[in-house]
């Protein structure tokens, strides 16, 4: 365990959490933070994935087993469990929670599976792409074939990747763990710097990345203290968005502030996967819900 990597994660997803919440903003200070800012929590979560894979994953054997076990998983059952959710609140009580797929074989195949687009678990589209990086990895540097079961329908049905900046970091990730030690932290801090005021001059639609990748570079070696946050993050990460959706109604019905109601929904998101994680830490059967962490 990385102390600063945990603390850094545990600030990315809480961020992450604010963009899938139900809001009538528009523009303002309240809706770069509620929608502008998660999205440097994903930028920085993809880095953070490409410096643990040069740093830890790359030196153990069964690469791509141990991501099935870590990643495809929880990801599948973290969908499976809306599938059903949705199902049933369709089918069961006529409420329709759905606003992108419909009630057809693209609940499995987009929904589940991803094959295009988002899964019915929006959020998790990063945990695919992830999962489908570390499948390209393992088969090149470990000659994992059982890899193309999964590579080869998507190149034939689907998409491969669903949102390349995530690969573009993961790589950065990998690039700056490889060379982390023959330059000085300043260095890196200042090259960033200099990509960030460029980007904002000329390239404002890619300013989060260096962005991102400063704040990373700045609290890596941060000497503190911090708990073990990957179990409790992982679990606010896959379950957070069902969690909104469905709480949502009734929050809409006794709330009228939208700040206020912006605001329940992230602690109402917080306060149910914290118990959800209590759960799984009794019960050891439900750490495959976190991937075994």
């Amino acid at each position: 365990m990385i102390p600063s990597i945990e603390l850094i994660r545990f600030i990315a997803v809480i961020f992450i959490t604010f963009t899938h919440t139900r809001h009538e903003f528009k523009s303002g200070y309240f809706f770069f933070i509620i929608e502008t800012l998660p999205t440097y929590g994903t930028a920085i979560l993809s880095i953070i994935s490409g410096y643990l894979y040069y740093v830890v994953s790359q030196k153990k054997p069964n690469l791509f087993f141990k991501k099935i076990k870590s990643l495809a998983i929880p990801y599948l059952i973290a969908n499976v469990v809306v599938l059903i959710l949705v199902l049933g609140f369709y089918y069961v009580i006529g409420y329709n929670p759905l606003n992108r797929l419909n009630y057809d074989y693209s609940l499995i195949t987009e929904g589940l599976f991803a094959l295009n687009s988002p899964p019915i678990n929006p959020p998790t589209y990063f945990i695919r792409d992830i999962f489908i990086l570390f499948c390209v990895l393992a088969l090149f540097t470990q000659k994992a074939y059982k890899t193309l079961f999964i590579l080869i329908p998507l190149l034939i049905f689907g998409t491969v990747f669903l949102r390349w900046d995530v690969v573009f970091l993961f790589i950065v990730g990998i690039l700056f763990a490889s060379i982390k030690n023959k330059f000085k932290k300043k260095h890196f801090l200042l090259s960033a710097g200099v990509l960030t005021l460029i980007a904002a001059i000329w390239f404002q639609n890619y300013l989060k990345f260096p962005i991102s990748f400063f704040v990373f570079v700045f609290l890596l070696d941060l000497k503190i203290k911090f708990f073990n946050s990957g179990r409790f993050t992982y679990l606010l990460h896959l379950y957070h968005s069902p969690i909104i959706v469905i709480t949502y109604p009734i929050l809409n019905q006794y709330i009228q502030n939208e700040y206020l109601k912006v605001i329940f929904q992230i602690l109402i998101s917080i306060v149910f996967v914290y118990f959800l994680f209590l759960t799984t830490k009794r019960f050891k059967v439900l750490k495959t819900l976190s991937g075994g962490r």
